[in-house]
């Protein structure tokens, strides 16, 4: 089959049209990724072109929740950079936890299909705190939800989960999180049942206030400059003084008005913490 290739143009007369019609606004997006997912989409449900995308969602009302189900990026793999979630469970969320009067706040602000969830839950249940803080996590669609909540996994990824899984160094087996029926995969679902789940437009317009940590991983790469700024401008302004940041590996504050609201708390691991004046 020849992948169709939606034109920058139309790709443009999609946005306009899920800005205008909808109430999504995409135009700060990066042009080039978002083009690749609109293209997964078509091909993904049966269309032709661009043109009967807009149709699809102009006169199936049920299609725009699909739409934007299918058109969030996909984490893929549980305790991705495993060395990033070592350094989360030995010293931030210690430091999270520590003295709190009433439940610490974490926020995973960027997308997530769940994969970034259900890492973060595990981690806190291994350290025998995950009912004494209150996770947000955001979402595009009412899909995305129900999947996080199904608990339901991918066979193909077991294999590079227990991997990552190993190379956190968890102190169970990973293979105690989930039940096995025929193909069917799933997790405990306990272990996000208390999680408040954030329905945001794509400029997150939905923030919890005085957050601790804040998981924005992978997400900045799909946003332009301006778009870029506004959302850390965002995220320095709801996270407390000597609060956490966390970023992609290939995302910084460098460069950024956020910068100078932070000190770099790992390079590495891109980690950041809100400073205290």
């Amino acid at each position: 089959m020849i992948r169709y290739e939606i034109g920058i143009v139309d790709t443009r007369t999609v946005i306009k049209t899920l800005l205008d019609d909808f109430g999504y606004d995409f135009r700060d997006y990066a042009l080039t990724s978002f083009k690749r997912r609109l293209e997964q989409v078509i091909l993904n449900n049966g269309l032709r072109d661009a043109e009967g995308l807009i149709m699809r969602l102009k006169n199936n009302p049920e299609f725009i929740d699909q739409f934007l189900y299918e058109v969030t990026p996909e984490t893929t793999e549980m305790f991705r950079d495993p060395s990033f979630w070592r350094l989360i469970r030995d010293e931030v969320l210690p430091e999270v936890s520590r003295g709190a009067s009433s439940k610490p706040r974490i926020w995973l602000a960027a997308f997530d299909s769940g994969e970034e969830l259900y890492s973060l839950a595990i981690i806190l249940k291994e350290m025998n705190i995950l009912n004494n803080v209150q996770i947000y996590c955001n979402v595009l669609s009412e899909k995305t939800i129900n999947k996080i909540k199904s608990g339901r996994l991918d066979p193909k990824d077991i294999e590079v989960n227990e991997a990552n899984y190993q190379r956190l160094n968890g102190t169970n087996k990973y293979s105690q999180y989930y039940t096995v029926d025929g193909n069917i995969y799933t997790f405990d679902s306990s272990l996000v049942e208390n999680v408040t789940f954030l329905k945001q437009t794509p400029l997150i317009d939905n923030e919890p206030g005085a957050v601790k940590l804040i998981l924005f991983r992978n997400q900045a790469i799909y946003y332009n400059q301006l778009l870029q700024e506004k959302m850390f401008s965002k995220l320095s302004e709801v996270s407390v003084a000597g609060g956490f940041l966390a970023l992609g590996v290939k995302e910084t504050l460098e460069n950024t008005n956020a910068n100078n609201k932070f000190t770099v708390f790992n390079d590495n691991e891109k980690l950041y913490k809100r400073k205290t004046v």
